[in-house]
């Protein structure tokens, strides 16, 4: 995690926990959700048994608290599906590798757990059950703005085609999210959505603010360098007479005068022909 009161408990925690982090735990993830949807096709049986169900999970089915997360988000089972599902599987892949390589397994553990319950936990929230696939979205939502805020820079290309930077793709998934809380019409779900994206708040919010203030502060060093820089070239060549500089007039040439007095050569022209007249 970024925060640094969240490091600094992740540090002392992970000693204790860390044995029992899952190693790529994103991609198990998605290889079981790929393999649920290769399921749904010869049982619908299945993917009731694993989808969110509060009434269930207060009868004792404990594990739909995490076994809604396999549930497939690509419906059908058609030629684009298939090469649908396959690219969404590599890329998960891609992502899991990225974020485990620069938080290791403990924290992305700690991170997606975390997301997972919170997402939950929200599910026995009086809303209408249909609403639950707002869950799944989220959670999907959560994992990639994780990477984008991590490496905002990464090409993607969209469709196999359009190269985008992951911070503009991170946006766009927040624009969903956004129109899918206005669709629903449902304050739940829009309590829902918030909830579940407390993990990546916690996590880069801290880290945007101390970034936004050094940009800000670089900002003001340069600006008064600048000043600084312009005072300095302003008191290079000062007009004694008009007050112009080789800065706001830089058209004119100055000259010292017989008399030591600096001059442009408007003011000089000026004072000769006064001596003349």
């Amino acid at each position: 995690m970024i925060h640094d009161s969240g490091n600094r408990l992740l540090d002392r925690l992970e000693p204790y926990l860390g044995r029992f982090a899952l190693p790529q735990i994103l991609r198990w993830i998605a290889g079981f959700q790929a393999l649920s949807w290769g399921l749904s096709l010869f049982s619908k049986e299945y993917l009731e048994l694993i989808a969110f169900n509060r009434s269930a999970i207060l009868e004792g089915q404990i594990w739909r608290l995490f076994s809604w997360v396999l549930s497939p988000v690509i419906e059908g089972h058609s030629p684009i599906a298939i090469f649908i599902v396959l690219i969404a599987l590599l890329f998960m892949f891609f992502i899991s590798d990225s974020l485990e390589s620069h938080w290791g397994s403990f924290r992305l553990n700690v991170y997606v757990v975390t997301t997972i319950l919170l997402l939950a936990s929200t599910g026995f929230l009086p809303m209408d059950p249909r609403l639950f696939g707002i869950l799944n979205g989220t959670f999907y939502s959560v994992i990639f703005l994780a990477f984008a805020a991590l490496f905002p820079n990464h090409i993607i290309h969209l469709m196999m085609v359009i190269p985008i930077k992951a911070k503009w793709l991170g946006w766009a998934n927040v624009l969903l999210l956004f129109s899918s809380v206005l669709t629903s019409q449902s304050i739940w779900v829009a309590f829902a959505v918030l909830t579940g994206m407390a993990p990546y708040l916690l996590a880069f919010i801290p880290s945007f603010i101390a970034g936004a203030k050094q940009n800000t502060e670089a900002a003001v060093r340069r600006h008064r360098f600048q000043q600084s820089s312009t005072t300095d070239s302003e008191a290079f060549h000062v007009c004694e007479s008009c007050g112009a500089t080789d800065v706001t007039h830089p058209e004119r040439d100055f000259r010292v005068t017989a008399n030591g007095r600096e001059l442009c050569c408007v003011c000089r022209t000026e004072e000769t022909k006064q001596a003349k007249s």
